[in-house]
């Protein structure tokens, strides 16, 4: 065997090394990728349960949560401040993971969740209000997608039984 074989042989070797390598470094990410998605996916469960827990927990701004999304003309002063605050965390929450979903960073799953429950609160008078008010702070892409949600696919929040509001509508009309 001629030296010029030997280099030859050698160099085929080095070329399947390096597409070991790639094909491994490709695995690699690719488990990554998984495990920011199901990190990503967890911290945004998290994040929603962070923010339902204020309802949950407080029975005082439970009631003014739900006059809230009745219409904030009921609600004090004050109630309609924590009724704001809490309806734009509620937004950017959605916000953020509208920004996730788009960066292929939300499960199917779980971004499906975030848009009925969007669908739901658009809906309400409550936020129609705050819409109007504040959705200057949220970004242009952002309140793009929220005005084209289409509300005839709502349900009610806390009523008794979840009842799509077209439904509801075609109750009363009847």
């Amino acid at each position: 065997m001629s030296l010029s074989d030997l280099a030859a042989i050698g160099s085929f070797i080095s070329g399947l090394a390096v597409l070991g390598s790639l094909i491994f470094v490709g695995f690699q990410l690719r488990q990554n990728t998984q495990a920011v998605r199901a990190g990503a996916s967890q911290a945004h469960s998290n994040n929603w349960q962070q923010i339902t827990m204020e309802v949950v927990e407080s029975g005082d701004f439970a009631r003014v949560w739900r006059l809230g999304l009745d219409g904030i003309e009921c609600l004090t002063d004050d109630e309609r401040v924590r009724f704001y605050a809490f309806a734009g965390a509620t937004l950017r929450f959605f916000e953020g993971a509208h920004v996730q979903w788009r960066h292929g960073q939300l499960d199917k799953e779980h971004w499906q969740n975030v848009e009925k429950t969007a669908i739901d609160f658009t809906a309400t008078s409550g936020f129609k209000f705050y819409w109007a008010a504040r959705h200057h702070w949220l970004s242009p892409e952002f309140q793009n997608w929220y005005e084209s949600l289409s509300q005839e696919r709502a349900h009610e929040l806390y009523g008794k039984q979840a009842v799509p509001l077209e439904v509801e509508n075609a109750r009363n009309r009847a």
